[in-house]
């Protein structure tokens, strides 16, 4: 027997994909994202992870990311494919619509595109994204041929081009890259830093964070996930975009507990395993899509924050802010503000729909509701009409 023979054996990581998973797990992937390299996108780089993870459940969540050439959106989707396993990746950087048709099984995979306008028509992405599936009929031999390729899964697209297809986009998470002059130096010291010896050392332990990854999202158990907080959690129903942010909510509150599953105790009904969400899934749904899908006061003109500050001081607080209307003759006497400057602001609230039209009898005054409770006032993103 030749003693000098010796087994390789791949080293194992479930102990860290363990303790990975029942720790602190969001704070540890804002901290890991920052050993690959990315500065700062606290909120994107944990959107970016839990849309990644979303590829296992039912309703995946997808992302697009909106900035200018070389701020950094192809960085966040490149750390983010090197926390996966790479049999869950298809990484283009541009397909043609009719090539996802002819596609193997997109069943729990991460779809990234490079580029969103490398596509002239994104119906296939949209029909994958609302349907979980793509189907094709096609002609073989003289024979009717029909293809299913098989999802769901989540898709990752970048883009610089903000006039994409507005029905696309609205499937989408739709995040920006922060330009600041603050984030630029903390980039260029990040940069600096990795040509030295500390860079080096941090570099050479990078392998056991990405495998500890590629364990925890391989342990992962599909689970279905019940969110007992459901019918306490209330969209105002005067919103038309609630219709569509309130979806997005609440399979965001699912996603967190499915990502926390190791934290969870596991139920069972009949032959259905499941979990639930708690209450600290939701507050960390509310930070988190406040900051992705949230209003910001800085979104507005001086004259329209200085409308808004006035109806919330000349309106009821509380419940009875809900009952409260008001028509633009009486802003108009409380304001002082002439007709058309109150017209030109008051869009501004309502296309943000901070205010939003109540519907009256015919040809009578159009009343308003306002739906801000004084939020953002410290600079922070906010959710519009959610109790």
């Amino acid at each position: 027997m030749n003693t000098n023979l010796a087994l390789k054996f791949e080293p194992d990581y479930t102990d860290e994909a363990l303790a990975f998973g029942k720790g602190n797990i969001f704070q540890s992937i804002i901290d890991d994202y920052t050993k690959l390299g990315l500065i700062g996108e606290d909120h994107n780089k944990l959107m970016c992870y839990l849309a990644a993870v979303s590829r296992k459940m039912d309703t995946p969540l997808n992302i697009l990311v909106l900035s200018s050439s070389g701020a950094g959106k192809s960085v966040l989707q490149d750390k983010t494919i090197k926390l996966l396993p790479p049999e869950d990746v298809i990484r283009t950087s541009s397909i043609s619509n009719k090539a996802l048709f002819y596609m193997d099984s997109l069943k729990g995979k991460l779809l990234a595109i490079e580029e969103a306008a490398g596509m002239n028509d994104t119906y296939a992405i949209r029909t994958l994204i609302s349907e979980g599936y793509l189907s094709l009929e096609s002609v073989s031999g003289g024979k009717l041929k029909s293809t299913r390729i098989e999802g769901p899964t989540t898709v990752f697209m970048t883009t610089t081009n903000p006039e994409i297809n507005p029905e696309t986009k609205n499937r989408f998470y739709v995040l920006g890259i922060d330009e600041s002059k603050e984030q630029t130096r903390q980039i260029l010291e990040a940069q600096r830093k990795a040509h030295t010896l500390e860079g080096l050392i941090e570099n050479r332990d990078l392998q056991v964070t990405i495998q500890k990854h590629y364990a925890f999202q391989r342990m992962l158990k599909p689970y279905a996930v019940i969110n007992p907080f459901a019918e306490s959690i209330f969209y105002e129903d005067t919103r038309i975009q609630a219709r569509r942010d309130q979806p997005k909510f609440l399979n965001l509150c699912k996603l967190l507990a499915f990502t926390r599953q190791m934290q969870k105790q596991i139920h069972s009904h009949e032959n259905i395993k499941y979990i639930e969400v708690d209450q600290f899934d939701i507050d960390t749904a509310i930070n988190l899509a406040s900051e992705v899908i949230g209003t910001s006061l800085d979104d507005l003109s001086l004259p329209a924050r200085d409308l808004l500050n006035q109806l919330d001081e000349w309106l009821p607080t509380g419940k009875e802010r809900t009952k409260s209307l008001f028509t633009r003759r009486q802003t108009m006497e409380k304001t002082l503000w002439g007709k058309t400057r109150l017209h030109t602001h008051l869009k501004e609230l309502l296309d943000l729909e901070l205010v939003v039209k109540e519907s009256g009898k015919q040809n009578s005054l159009q009343h308003y509701k306002l739906l801000y409770n004084g939020e953002g006032k410290d600079g922070r993103k906010f959710l519009i009409g959610i109790k």
